[in-house]
């Protein structure tokens, strides 16, 4: 064991596994929303959590285009390190991370926007008979309530794991560079 992280290197390693946590918890994302949170009645599909059907397949298409880029992530860092790519595949992993943030970033915003605002405006305080209220609210939480926190508690942790990965991308980066430092200082002094 001691020698494979000798061999491909302990940060390397770290950031592998945090971007294939990364792709465990977006497939999460994209698998609730898709199945649990918009469904489908005959040809007609609802989105009762935000507000209605494009909504939710924004979240679907936006949690999908988060988990392509993380695959292609992973597997771009893993070929870069045992094979030669073409230019047009080579990256930037730190820019795929940023991007990635992004994403995640206005995503999950807008749909916890859209929530929010959704349930704000049904369940106004305005509204009369107070009992009918509290029953529409409690038949919600049980349709949608655990799905909708769950896709937000998923968000924190593709957000963490997006952050946990930048970070140790620095620190790679950092290191090379410390590295090809030294080896120009004792190319320099061979001399």
């Amino acid at each position: 064991m001691n020698h494979i992280y000798k061999k491909i290197g302990k940060l390397t390693i770290l950031k592998w596994v945090a971007y294939f946590s990364e792709i465990v918890v977006s497939s999460q994302i994209f698998g609730e929303i898709y199945d649990k949170i918009r469904f489908r009645i005959g040809k007609k599909t609802y989105c009762f959590a935000y507000g209605n059907a494009n909504k939710c397949n924004f979240g679907v298409q936006m949690s999908f285009l988060g988990l392509l880029v993380s695959m292609y992530s992973l597997t771009l860092s893993i070929f870069l390190k045992y094979s030669n790519l073409p230019p047009i595949m080579k990256w930037g992993e730190l820019e795929l991370c940023a991007f990635r943030l992004g994403l995640w970033l206005v995503t999950g915003y807008r749909l916890d926007f859209w929530f929010k605002s959704k349930f704000i405006r049904k369940y106004k305080t305005s509204q009369n008979r107070p009992r009918d209220k509290l029953e529409k609210i409690q038949r919600m939480e049980k349709l949608i309530g655990p799905s909708v926190r769950r896709v937000s508690k998923m968000f924190w942790y593709t957000i963490f794991s997006l952050i946990l990965s930048i970070g140790i991308l620095c620190k790679e980066k950092w290191e090379n560079y410390k590295e090809k430092k030294n080896k120009k200082i004792e190319n320099n002094l061979s001399e």
